[in-house]
Formats: structure tokens, sequence, C-alpha cells
């Protein structure tokens, strides 16, 4: 198999969190960097790179998938798909609602990768951990966090540039 670049990591990620139906935005880094102010970006699906096992075969990585979603407060004079809901306590929002859906996303994630036509080039390793979140972030947000390790080929060639023992043990200057 092929290698599977950090780009491709990335896209395979995008692709799958942009075709599903219960996300709007994927990003890509350290979440602080996301402009959680604009509105338009919820749902939103981001994928945070913690760190890489680097194998003579495989690529292991170790990343938080998050999906999150604005907390709505809802009113008796609101309309729309929150007016039959019935809760019992006293702040309505929500909050059930964002947890079940980005708990639910993530899990048809979990199993497109699984079971999807590339399983040979992304494989879950572990079981997933999802913790869930609310407010944890500058704006009224809530969803869940989920830590996995995707393993991917790394089918590099030890032949992509010359150097001989003698440069390698410093002994000769490289740069000549």
């Amino acid at each position: 198999m092929p290698n599977v670049t950090f780009y491709q990591f990335t896209q395979f990620f995008n692709s799958i969190a942009l075709a599903h139906p219960n996300i709007e935005t994927f990003t890509i880094g350290d979440i602080a960097d996301v402009d959680q102010s604009k509105q338009t970006l919820f749902p939103l699906c981001h994928l945070v790179p913690n760190n890489v096992t680097i194998s003579p075969q495989t690529f292991n990585y170790n990343i938080d998938l998050i999906v999150m979603d604005r907390i709505v407060n809802v009113t008796q004079d609101s309309v729309g798909k929150y007016n039959d809901l019935l809760y019992d306590y006293k702040e309505v929002n929500n909050l059930h609602d964002v947890w079940n859906t980005s708990l639910m996303t993530l899990n048809d994630i979990i199993a497109y990768i699984t079971r999807n036509a590339q399983a040979g080039n992304f494989i879950i390793e572990t079981d997933s951990i999802c913790t869930p979140f609310k407010d944890e972030y500058n704006n009224a947000v809530a969803g869940w966090s989920c830590t996995m390790n995707v393993l991917v080929p790394n089918d590099v060639n030890a032949c992509l540039f010359a150097i001989s023992d003698l440069q390698a043990t410093g002994g000769e200057n490289c740069g000549s």
C-alpha cells in the first residue's frame, strides 16, 4: 500500500466530515485558533493532531476529533423543532440535543472509517474514548471530544536520498 501523507490523512477526515449531514465546517489544528464567534461555523468538526508514532510499516496518528455545536436557549415563544420538546428542569436549552447529535456524528465517522472502501489504509487501532464538554471554549458550545489512534501505511523508500556511511558518522563533510 502507498504512503498516506499528512495531507491525505487530513483530507480523508475533511471529506468524511463535510459529507456528514450534521457537520457544517471542518477545521484542523489548535482549537483556540478557530474563530468561534462565527455562528455559521456550527456544527463544527475539528481535528487536533496530538502525536504520530512512525514504524517501518505504519504511521500511528493519535488525534482528538471534536464535534461541537452552539447551545441555544429555547423559550416558550420559540418556533421550530425544539417547540415540541418538554424538559423537567428550569433552564431550557438544546444541550442534550447537541450532546446526542455530536456523539452520534462521531459514531458515524468511526463506523465509516472502520468499514469504508479504504479500510486497509485507515485503521482505528483501539477503542475510541469520547468525553462530553460544555462551555470549554470561548462560545456557548457543547459536544464531544474523541481521542483515537488511526494507523495508516508507511511504505517509505529508504533510497530517496543518498548518504554514505562515512557521511552518516560525520567522518566526511556532507556538503561537499
